[in-house]
Protein backbone atom coordinates (compact mmCIF):
# COMPACT_ATOMS: atom_id res chain seq x y z
CA UNK A 1 0.00 0.00 0.00
CA UNK A 2 3.22 2.30 0.45
CA UNK A 3 3.71 2.21 -3.20
CA UNK A 4 1.63 5.10 -5.13
CA UNK A 5 1.44 3.05 -8.38
CA UNK A 6 -0.74 0.55 -6.96
CA UNK A 7 -3.10 2.43 -4.47
CA UNK A 8 -6.04 3.59 -6.77
CA UNK A 9 -5.98 -0.08 -7.95
CA UNK A 10 -6.28 -1.25 -4.35
CA UNK A 11 -9.00 1.49 -3.40
CA UNK A 12 -11.16 0.28 -6.64
CA UNK A 13 -10.59 -3.40 -5.50
CA UNK A 14 -10.89 -2.95 -2.29
CA UNK A 15 -14.70 -0.93 -2.72
CA UNK A 16 -15.72 -3.34 -5.44
CA UNK A 17 -15.52 -6.13 -2.92
CA UNK A 18 -17.11 -3.84 -0.20
CA UNK A 19 -20.27 -3.25 -2.55
CA UNK A 20 -20.81 -7.04 -3.69
CA UNK A 21 -20.38 -7.46 -0.22
CA UNK A 22 -22.81 -5.12 0.96
CA UNK A 23 -25.50 -5.76 -1.82
CA UNK A 24 -25.04 -9.73 -1.03
CA UNK A 25 -25.78 -9.32 2.60
CA UNK A 26 -28.85 -7.01 1.93
CA UNK A 27 -30.50 -9.33 0.12
CA UNK A 28 -30.34 -11.98 2.89
CA UNK A 29 -31.47 -9.11 5.59
CA UNK A 30 -30.57 -5.74 5.47
CA UNK A 31 -29.20 -3.95 8.81
CA UNK A 32 -27.36 -0.61 9.48
CA UNK A 33 -24.13 -2.38 8.77
CA UNK A 34 -24.84 -3.72 5.45
CA UNK A 35 -25.32 0.59 4.00
CA UNK A 36 -22.21 1.26 6.20
CA UNK A 37 -20.50 -1.15 3.94
CA UNK A 38 -22.10 -0.23 0.77
CA UNK A 39 -20.80 3.52 1.91
CA UNK A 40 -17.36 2.72 2.46
CA UNK A 41 -17.16 1.16 -0.89
CA UNK A 42 -18.25 3.98 -2.76
CA UNK A 43 -15.86 6.04 -1.05
CA UNK A 44 -13.02 4.11 -2.04
CA UNK A 45 -14.36 3.55 -5.73
CA UNK A 46 -14.13 7.37 -5.59
CA UNK A 47 -11.30 7.81 -4.20
CA UNK A 48 -9.31 5.10 -6.36
CA UNK A 49 -10.70 7.07 -9.19
CA UNK A 50 -9.82 10.43 -8.06
CA UNK A 51 -6.06 9.42 -7.45
CA UNK A 52 -5.93 7.39 -10.42
CA UNK A 53 -6.82 10.78 -12.77
CA UNK A 54 -4.14 12.64 -10.68
CA UNK A 55 -1.86 10.67 -11.44
CA UNK A 56 -2.19 10.07 -14.99
CA UNK A 57 -3.25 13.66 -15.44
CA UNK A 58 -6.96 13.67 -15.22
CA UNK A 59 -9.40 12.77 -18.45
CA UNK A 60 -7.15 14.45 -20.93
CA UNK A 61 -6.54 11.19 -22.80
CA UNK A 62 -5.49 12.97 -26.16
CA UNK A 63 -2.88 15.45 -24.38
CA UNK A 64 0.73 14.62 -25.40
CA UNK A 65 2.54 15.72 -22.09
CA UNK A 66 5.08 17.80 -22.56
CA UNK A 67 9.28 15.80 -23.21
CA UNK A 68 11.82 16.51 -21.56
CA UNK A 69 12.70 19.67 -24.08
CA UNK A 70 9.37 21.38 -23.54
CA UNK A 71 11.15 24.18 -21.61
CA UNK A 72 13.15 24.89 -24.74
CA UNK A 73 12.03 28.09 -26.80
CA UNK A 74 11.90 27.16 -30.77
CA UNK A 75 9.70 29.73 -31.64
CA UNK A 76 11.50 32.73 -30.40
CA UNK A 77 12.01 35.31 -33.29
Amino acid sequence: MNDPKNRPVVYLIAGIVAIAAALYFMTLDTSIFDWFILGMGIVAVIKGVQEYWQMHGGLGMGKKKPGPDADSPDDKA
